[in-house]
């Protein structure tokens, strides 16, 4: 997905995309395709599924950094160095690019000395994914309460069905690689079970 394909099926929603400045990004040896998208329309500040991304901001937590310089590694540090993190997971794991590996996208496990998990292949089938789960939401909540919690029972089979094909069909090591959204869809298809078994 392209940068302006990106903010043009963004711009109906609540949370604005935050671009980055070109002055943070030179400090990153960034391919041109991240840096660019980043520098043009960023990302959300948050979004779901339960994810924050970063302001342009100088502030190590909030801004985009190397994920040396908000923890300290010691003799490790250049096992780390090619991390940038650009944003976080709901349980404080970071998300990041990989440098090393063609600006991959990781999660990277803070419980278990920051183990990197699969996210995404790039920046654009990130954004892809955000907006495939975003419409995945929006159709399963048209037309229902909005007090409903649509993760744990709300989506019929052939919805969630949809989302791991769509999904599957921009990124398939996204949904057949241990990682962030294999692991969410798993998550909500537990949920979905356990609150009808329940019932």
């Amino acid at each position: 997905m392209t940068p302006q394909a990106f903010q043009n099926s963004w711009i109906s929603t609540d949370e604005p995309l935050s671009p980055i400045s070109k002055a943070r990004l030179d400090k990153f040896n960034l391919l041109k395709e991240t840096f660019d998208f980043l520098n043009i329309v960023g990302l959300p500040a948050y979004c779901e599924p339960n994810l924050s991304f970063s302001n342009d901001t100088d502030d190590i937590v909030y801004g985009i950094n190397k994920l040396t310089d908000q923890y300290d590694f010691e003799d490790d540090e250049p096992n780390y160095d090619k991390y940038i993190v650009i944003g976080s997971c709901r349980d404080g794991d970071a998300i990041a690019i990989d440098t090393s590996e063609n600006d991959k996208i990781v999660e990277l496990d803070h419980g278990d000395l920051f183990k990197s998990m699969y996210f995404n292949s790039s920046i654009e089938t990130l954004a892809d994914c955000l907006i495939i789960y975003r419409d995945f939401e929006l159709e399963v909540l048209k037309d229902k309460n909005e007090s409903d919690n649509f993760q744990c029972y709300n989506f019929t089979d052939e919805q969630f069905e949809q989302l791991k094909s769509k999904m599957y069909s921009i990124d398939s090591d996204a949904i057949t690689t241990e990682g962030f959204w294999k692991n969410e869809l798993d998550i909500m298809l537990s949920a979905k079970k356990e609150y009808f078994s329940n019932r």
